[in-house]
């Protein structure tokens, strides 16, 4: 029984009260309102409860893989819905649909990348010229003769196009490298002190939504990022209340994090919805599809 002693559950004799307290007729009365004004007592629970906020959901990082992943929490969301029955298979199979790929082969100037997709080291860096500045105090790149070395050795191979990454939802570059990044990161240094820079022959991979899935999503149903101890206790009140509700799951770096997801079908949900976006958004709750749709920073070839 989740670990309880048996004293716990027992209930232990109390001494005879002379009257209800007030705390009791409290409880009574918000039951009572409740089960009688179901979506009325919601939509007032909603606008007067606090709510923690989110905090940064798409954190900085020299390395990329720590980083907000769309098509992970899109995935982890459609796992969970597949499990809830019926009536939600049909957003389960939307949602791995949103994160489309394309492949471009272009020059690609090295100061638009931040980050690398992996490195040895723990230290969460914010971007790679902060690891550089850390990481790469042992390389010469000071001097011309110390750039044209290191970016020979890095991107001279004849013919080939390296690997990067272009995310369009936060519009941020990441280099797929293979080596600990610190000559890389040098080279980023030197651009930065002496106003150099380097273009190189790149496969720049466009990750980006695919806005007229996510605009599907949106017409049929509201998907609600908040904390999770909030959205339990607002799923409670919305099934109490007959309205079919679903938590599914978001990425699992933030596992703080759950989507409550609601049919727009249902008339009622409107009244909840316009409660917590009007006191809580966008601090403590995120509108997913909105999310998609206002991040955007489309790839140019740059």
């Amino acid at each position: 029984m989740n670990d309880l002693d048996t004293q716990d559950i027992v209930p232990t004799k109390k001494k005879k009260s002379s009257g209800i307290g007030l705390l009791d007729i409290e409880t009574w009365f918000n039951l009572f309102l409740q089960r009688l004004f179901p979506v009325w007592y919601c939509v007032r629970y909603v606008t007067e409860m606090p709510m923690e906020m989110i905090g940064e959901i798409n954190p900085r990082s020299f390395l990329s893989h720590r980083w907000l992943s769309v098509a992970a929490s899109n995935q982890a969301a459609a796992e969970s819905l597949l499990k809830a029955g019926d009536q939600w298979q049909d957003l389960a199979s939307l949602l791995p649909k949103v994160v489309k790929t394309k492949t471009y082969k272009r020059y690609l100037s090295i100061k638009n990348v931040t980050a690398v997709e992996s490195s040895v080291v723990d230290v969460d860096y914010s971007n790679i010229l902060d690891y550089g500045e850390a990481e790469s105090k042992d390389i010469p790149n000071h001097h011309a003769e110390h750039f044209d070395a290191i970016s020979h050795e890095l991107f001279d191979e004849k013919g080939k196009h390296y690997p990067f990454v272009y995310r369009e939802w936060d519009g941020r570059y990441y280099f797929r490298n293979e080596d600990e990044p610190k000559k890389f990161a040098a080279l980023l240094l030197h651009c930065r002190d002496k106003g150099r820079d380097l273009s190189v022959r790149a496969e720049i991979e466009i990750q980006y939504a695919d806005l007229r899935t996510v605009e599907i999503i949106r017409s049929r149903y509201w998907m609600l990022l908040m904390k999770r101890d909030v959205a339990y206790q607002l799923a409670y009140l919305i099934r109490a209340a007959k309205i079919p509700c679903q938590l599914a799951e978001f990425e699992w770096r933030r596992s703080d994090l759950v989507f409550l997801v609601l049919k727009k079908t249902d008339y009622r949900t409107a009244q909840i919805v316009e409660a917590l976006v009007r006191k809580h958004f966008p601090r403590s709750v995120i509108e997913w599809g909105r999310w998609l749709c206002t991040h955007q920073v489309p790839f140019r070839n740059r």
